[in-house]
This record gives C-alpha cells, sequence and structure tokens, in this order.
C-alpha cells in the first residue's frame, strides 16, 4: 500500500510521452496526454497545432484551464488573445470556437466533456476521459509503443 507522500510526486517525461492526432475530430491537432481521472473525469493533456486552424466550436460539460507554453490562440467568439505564459479559466457551461493565430501549444486541465458542435449546434464529437484513453492506447499499440496506465499514479 502506497503511503500519502508516495503518491506527492508523479514524474512525466516529456521525450517519452508521444504527440497523438485528434483523430477523428482533426488530424492537424496533436495531444499529448499526461493524467486521464476515469473517476472525476479530468483530463491532464498537451495540445499542439498550426497557425490558422479553426476547430469547431465545442461545449463545456467543466471547467477548463488552459495555460499557453507558446504561440497564441483565442475563441473566435471573445476580444482576448492568449500568448505564452498566459492562462485562461473556463467555467462549465461555456462554449467558443477556438482559432490558432500562430504555431501553438497549451497545456490543458479539462473536466467532464468537450461536446464538438457543428453549425446547427448538433453534436459531432463527444470528447472525454474514455475517449482520451481509447485514442492514446490505439496510437499506443498501432505505433509499437509501451503505453503507460494514464489513470495510476505509479506510471
Amino acid at each position: 500500500m502506497q503511503t500519502a507522500q508516495e503518491l506527492d510526486v508523479n514524474f512525466m517525461g516529456g521525450a517519452d510521452n508521444p504527440w497523438i492526432p485528434f483523430t477523428p475530430l482533426s488530424d492537424q491537432v496533436f495531444l499529448k496526454y499526461w493524467k486521464v481521472d476515469p473517476v472525476r473525469g479530468e483530463i491532464v493533456v498537451s495540445m499542439r497545432f498550426e497557425d490558422g486552424l479553426v476547430l469547431p466550436a465545442h461545449y463545456h460539460t467543466g471547467m477548463v484551464i488552459g495555460h499557453t507554453v507558446k504561440g497564441a490562440w483565442r475563441y473566435q467568439e471573445n476580444n482576448w488573445v492568449s500568448r505564452a505564459g498566459d492562462t485562461v479559466y473556463e467555467v462549465a457551461g461555456s462554449s467558443h470556437t477556438p482559432e490558432s493565430l500562430d504555431d501553438t501549444e497549451v497545456f490543458f486541465v479539462l473536466v467532464g466533456e468537450l461536446l464538438f458542435l457543428d453549425e446547427d449546434k448538433k453534436i459531432l464529437w463527444a470528447e472525454n476521459h474514455k475517449t482520451s484513453i481509447e485514442r492514446y492506447t490505439t496510437f499506443c499499440e498501432a505505433n509499437g509503443i509501451e503505453p503507460r496506465d494514464l489513470s495510476s499514479w505509479d506510471a
């Protein structure tokens, strides 16, 4: 049995963690999964996307925190631009259309689902802890990578 002290720090090396295409939604967006908690429905992930990319609008069922590591991006519905060093806090129940203004990387902590919507507000794709784990393990298996247990504090 692990003690609280043993669970205090969980290091994950970035070089050993693959960038994975955000399929089936986009093969121009890449994700690097750090942790996925199926109990709380949390996803800790980095996202990388190229200049000029616009993703479909999405609706948050839970809060999201995004910290811009490099580049610049915005939501078309807002008048701000998040640049390297900026952090965005998104409340549950909000909806946005992401647009990259530069080659960009953002570190996200998400709770719940992202529901990607079409022009008629119909759900195109529901992104959650299950789809994230499935995408990660499928990519690792297809590319001969030993997958980590994203939900474990030991990995």
